[in-house]
């Protein structure tokens, strides 16, 4: 039986979105599927990788009933438990009864698997459950397969997100693909994240990407966050005021035209960001990745970080820079057509100007 590409939606609790995403299930069924959503509460924001204020205030009665609802339309809940920070050991040994009883109530609830950044947390949810399935965060940035091998042994995780600077790093996502196959685990890529730093004519993968969310997890109110002139958001967003298209390129983003060409290497499973946008914004997103086909520019499948602060409605933010999405058919081959070319062995914009003479290619 051919497989089919399966996506997890970020989660907003609005009950229309299970709507949404069930009639894009019926219209492109024959494709692929939503099959999970992904989101974390406000009560619980310790646990989260989102600063308390960005998270929905949701009950546990309307949790339990928004995951009941989605469970009928075969869209399973992911319940997230990825801060990169859950606290000290101290505090951690504390609250590890709390921990427990929430790890029950929230299987009893119906939800399908956690997500997990920190390690120190798995113990604690196969104390409380052997059953519950488990999730690495792409945010623990598995590095090696051997990595993905001991989590397995040690805590029967059966799903992993992995790093999103390996994106383009075709051998590595080939052989973490056919272990993780042939072991019951599902190897899955952040596809819509544009996340990096740099100058005039090169970029790097984000080098605030670990300190970013240990600000996340430790912020609670928006003023924390502005904190510090609001680092280190305030500094990736100066940052790209003025990137040019070529520094666009070079970020580990997916396209949905794209998705294809890592089948072809045994991955079948795309996490689509952007829980905290709107309902909207959410089934926009995630129809272009389950169609396959997006036909605007290509920023339009990232929510906006000014948008966090702005509240401004994803939907009617502004670009500065347009790079129509169909214009870049054929720009993954240069990773897809040679395996071992790998970006993290170049320096961008000295040893390799590839994606320099892509967007050369399409002014």
């Amino acid at each position: 039986m051919e497989k089919k590409n399966q996506f997890k939606v970020g989660c907003n609790f609005d009950f229309n979105l299970i709507a949404k995403c069930a009639e894009l299930n019926d219209k492109y069924g024959d494709r692929g599927i939503i099959n999970e959503y992904y989101g974390s509460d406000r009560a619980h924001a310790k646990l989260s990788a989102r600063p308390e204020f960005r998270l929905q205030d949701i009950s546990e009665i309307d949790l339990a009933e928004f995951i009941k609802i989605s469970k009928i339309e075969n869209i399973n809940f992911n319940y997230l438990m990825n801060s990169i920070i859950p606290g000290t050991k101290k505090e951690i040994e504390e609250m590890k009864p709390k921990l427990i009883d929430w790890v029950h109530k929230l299987e009893d609830i119906g939800v399908y698997r956690l997500t997990v950044a920190n390690p120190i947390i798995l113990p604690i949810i196969r104390e409380a459950s052997k059953t519950i399935k488990i999730e690495l965060s792409t945010i623990m940035h598995i590095d090696a397969i051997t990595q993905i091998k001991y989590y397995k042994d040690q805590y029967d995780i059966d799903k992993v997100c992995g790093n999103i600077i390996k994106n383009r790093s075709f051998k590595f996502l080939k052989n973490a693909a056919d272990f993780c196959n042939n072991n019951d685990i599902m190897y899955e890529i952040l596809a819509n994240e544009f996340c990096g730093n740099g100058g005039s004519n090169y970029l790097a993968p984000c080098v605030y990407r670990d300190s970013c969310y240990i600000c996340h997890g430790t912020n609670h109110t928006k003023e924390d966050a502005e904190l510090l002139n609001g680092y280190p958001m305030n500094m990736c967003m100066a940052s790209r005021d003025d990137m040019p298209p070529m520094n666009w390129l070079r970020t580990r983003f997916v396209r949905p035209e794209d998705i294809k060409e890592y089948n072809k290497i045994g991955i079948y499973n795309w996490k689509i960001s952007g829980r905290t946008g709107s309902t909207e914004y959410i089934t926009k997103v995630a129809k272009a990745y389950i169609s396959e086909n997006f036909d605007d520019n290509l920023l339009g499948l990232w929510k906006p970080l000014e948008t966090i602060y702005s509240g401004e409605s994803e939907n009617s933010f502004k670009h500065q820079v347009n790079i129509p999405n169909k214009k870049l058919n054929g720009f993954i081959n240069h990773w897809a057509k040679n395996l071992d070319f790998d970006c993290a062995n170049e320096v961008c914009g000295t040893t390799c100007n590839y994606c320099e003479k892509f967007a050369d290619k399409i002014k």
